[in-house]
């Protein structure tokens, strides 16, 4: 059963939860949109924050990966001990769809089983030192971070000639 805190200003469950399925619907409009394009054009050098856009996906994923971890409470140390997977999806689309979909099918999980988005968690870093924070802010941040990193693939594909595909919050509500 979820425990739904009210009051104080705090975001309930439902509230998360709708953001983070944004997320996730915004990841999926622009993988299927990059689906309709040629293949190498995921792989085109360009100059950007990134050099290609499957570069971009997988941060976005490596990223995602990485919070989700931070949310069930592991230490930096095992997070980084992950990395060597990621070098493996660079060019590699077809993975890195079916990654970002079995990541987000346990974030679903693992938001649905969360008693109370508002609880605390402390986060460490070596560099950054602590931070104590709430579920809802990590997740408030992973949205973020999706959605100014498909900015960038929005800005590479202009750059290669191609048009993107609106990922704005506001779309999402009315599809929704």
């Amino acid at each position: 059963m979820l425990n739904v805190p009210e009051g104080r200003g705090g975001i309930g469950m439902s509230d998360i939860l709708k953001l983070y399925h944004y997320h996730r619907w915004a990841n999926e409009q622009v993988i299927q949109h990059l689906k309709t394009l040629p293949a190498a054009s995921l792989q085109q050098k360009l100059k950007s924050v990134f050099p290609t856009v499957n570069a971009v996906l997988v941060h976005i994923y490596r990223a995602d990966y990485i919070w989700l971890h931070v949310l069930y409470g592991e230490t930096y140390e095992q997070i980084v001990s992950q990395f060597d997977q990621f070098e493996k999806l660079d060019g590699d689309f077809e993975a890195i769809e079916h990654r970002m979909a079995e990541l987000d099918k346990e974030y679903s999980k693992f938001l649905k089983e969360l008693e109370n988005t508002e609880g605390p968690i402390s986060i460490s870093h070596p560099r950054m030192g602590t931070l104590r924070t709430t579920y809802a802010d990590v997740i408030r941040h992973v949205v973020n971070h999706g959605t100014y990193h498909r900015g960038n693939i929005s800005a590479m594909l202009h750059q290669m000639g191609y048009k993107s595909v609106p990922t704005d919050y506001i779309f999402f509500s009315y599809e929704s």
